[in-house]
């Protein structure tokens, strides 16, 4: 606070001095006179000073008055300023961004279920879902994922593809969303022949119980034994490499797991952290078979090193530009770049490990695989799946 200025006194001395003039000229007429004039002129001074002295008290007064209401003012200004911070803080926090990612995957699943049909284009699909999630202010966590019977994970349409969806089919489509690096990461399973309805339901009763038993203080351990328990109830396999994963702000995959099978250490969850519990279940071996080359789902890794070849370097530096933190794909680098030397400087960055490679993932021939998830954010005692409506 400002101090406030002390009242100025006015001196009587000083408003004296034209009474001073006056009695110099006096002095020339007679002496009576003169005394007469001093007379009066003091006694105007006193009235004079009289006056004028509560006038400057007033005016400092209301001087003082002004500046303490201003400051006053000013004091109400910034505290309601602070409180309006802290409640945009509040409602901005790691929840509030789950949701929104999660209301935008949910609305683009929607479009994505009219769009997954017989004879529909993988590359049209996955062109459309990734389109919706921008058009409604967010950004893809990963790119769209269209696996199709034995396979399980990390196919994503390449630049030209030409896989048309068939009869007889059954297919996993797996969408991320982020906002603000906060990630919904949910999939479902379509079938488009006979006798799918039960692998379906497996994943999907599976990922439900799981969705159920997760909350604070909850062990991984469980909720993979419950999993492993309910698929194997339907007379199918999860599949052990693939679990549920921890997701963070600019983190698809965090360092806690939640399994799909039982047997594992248990780590216990905690309050504000998030999840996706993502379930498989096949009609194969439950394990991922070996010697699949096709790859065209890549994440950068932190650190760089020299580049001889010009097209890697200009791959390298659209990678920076757009997909820092989340894995990109082959096609959204041809967009930028001519596809050969999208596919070499892709290719080259690999084998530079400057770019991780997510290659397409699969149980053997003539297996079927269905898939289902949600992505859930723990809270007090509960948690919150950010991927289901009304939630």
């Amino acid at each position: 606070m400002s101090k406030q200025k002390k009242p100025i006194k006015t001196s009587t001395k000083k408003k004296a001095s034209p009474t001073k003039k006056t009695t110099s000229t006096a002095k020339k007429k007679p002496t009576a006179k003169t005394s007469s004039t001093k007379k009066t002129t003091t006694a105007a001074t006193k009235k004079t000073t009289t006056k004028k002295a509560p006038t400057k008290k007033k005016t400092t007064t209301t001087k003082a008055a002004t500046k303490t209401t201003t400051v006053k003012k000013t004091i109400t200004k910034k505290v309601v300023k602070k409180k309006a911070t802290a409640k945009a803080a509040k409602v901005e926090g790691p929840l509030e961004f789950y949701l929104k990612a999660g209301e935008i995957a949910i609305k683009v699943k929607e479009l994505l279920r009219s769009k997954v049909k017989v004879g529909a284009s993988v590359l049209e699909v996955c062109e459309a879902g990734e389109s919706k999630i921008k058009e409604l202010g967010g950004l893809w966590a990963f790119p769209l994922n269209i696996s199709i019977n034995n396979v399980a994970a990390h196919y994503s349409a390449q630049p030209e593809d030409e896989l048309v969806i068939q009869k007889g089919d059954i297919v996993k489509v797996d969408c991320g969303v982020h906002v603000d690096g906060y990630v919904a990461d949910t999939a479902f399973t379509v079938s488009f022949g006979q006798d799918h309805k039960d692998i379906i339901k497996a994943s999907e009763e599976a990922t439900k119980a799981a969705v159920d038993l997760i909350r604070p203080g909850m062990t991984t351990d469980r909720i993979g034994t419950a999993i492993d328990d309910i698929i194997r109830s339907y007379g199918y396999r999860p599949i052990r490499e693939l679990s549920g994963h921890q997701l963070d702000q600019n983190l698809l995959h965090g360092p806690i797991t939640i399994p799909n099978v039982k047997g594992t250490k248990g780590i216990r969850l905690e309050e504000g952290q998030a999840f996706a519990i993502e379930t498989f279940a096949t009609s194969g071996t439950g394990r991922l078979i070996k010697g699949d080359i096709r790859c065209y789902i890549f994440q950068l890794n932190p650190f760089n090193i020299p580049l001889r070849l010009e097209s890697a370097k200009r791959a390298r530096k659209v990678i920076l530009a757009n997909y820092r933190y989340f894995p990109f794909t082959t096609r959204w680098i041809a967009k930028e770049l001519p596809i050969p030397s999208t596919k070499v400087a892709l290719n080259y960055l690999a084998n530079k490990a400057q770019i991780k490679r997510y290659p397409v993932l699969s149980d053997i021939k003539d297996s079927i695989i269905s898939q289902s998830e949600h992505t859930v954010y723990l809270t007090g005692n509960s948690r919150v799946v950010t991927t289901q409506p009304n939630q």
